[in-house]
């Protein structure tokens, strides 16, 4: 049984096109799998703010930062409700819309539902929702929802300020966003808010 060399050349040549294809193929497959963990990852989102520790010994509403959501399909509700809170002195930094919340009249959500910030703001309102999230920022959030009745909502008698035993709380650092000078809608109050 003789080999002959070009016999053998030629035998290399074939294993060695078979080697260069799967090693080929398998950086393709790589770049394929790299590409699409990349294209479809999630980007992170912005790091929360944590809070800022502050000594008093009450709480009122000009020292609480408010985020506003509709989550039902009234036009304007988040934006009405907003001003109601502004005028009373929160501060109001986002109204927008929350499709996805399951929420049928009011939900106050918290750091957690015992938070000074939380109470102050549940107590705008009759028998509403309480939720703690545990979020580190210790804004407040205010979802309607559709059976949200604005004319028999809200507390007859708020109180305006809570006394905090302990002398210090804490809240969402100042923002350029989240200022006492939040304009308030005028015109239809029905409009969309923007």
């Amino acid at each position: 049984m003789d080999i002959n060399t070009g016999d053998i050349k030629q035998l290399l040549r074939k294993w060695s096109t078979l080697v260069t294809l799967v090693v080929l193929l398998s950086l393709l497959l790589v770049g394929v799998v790299w590409g699409y963990k990349t294209v479809t990852k999630v980007p992170p989102g912005p790091e929360p703010i944590e809070c800022q520790t502050s000594s008093m010994s009450v709480l009122e509403p000009k020292a609480v930062t408010v985020n506003v959501y509709n989550g039902g399909s009234m036009r304007g509700l988040a934006g009405r409700t907003a001003t109601r809170l502004e005028g009373v002195g929160f501060i109001i930094d986002k109204i927008e819309n929350k499709k996805d919340a399951k929420v049928l009249t009011v939900m106050v959500v918290g750091t957690s539902e015992d938070s000074p910030e939380v109470q102050l703001v549940a107590g705008m309102f009759k028998d509403p929702q309480i939720v703690g999230d545990g979020r580190v920022d210790h804004t407040v959030e205010v979802i309607v929802g559709n059976s949200f009745e604005e004319a028999t909502a809200y507390a007859e008698q708020p109180k305006l300020i809570i006394d905090i035993p302990s002398g210090t709380v804490c809240l969402p650092a100042p923002t350029q966003t989240a200022t006492q000078d939040v304009p308030t809608m005028t015109g239809d109050p029905t409009a969309e808010p923007t």
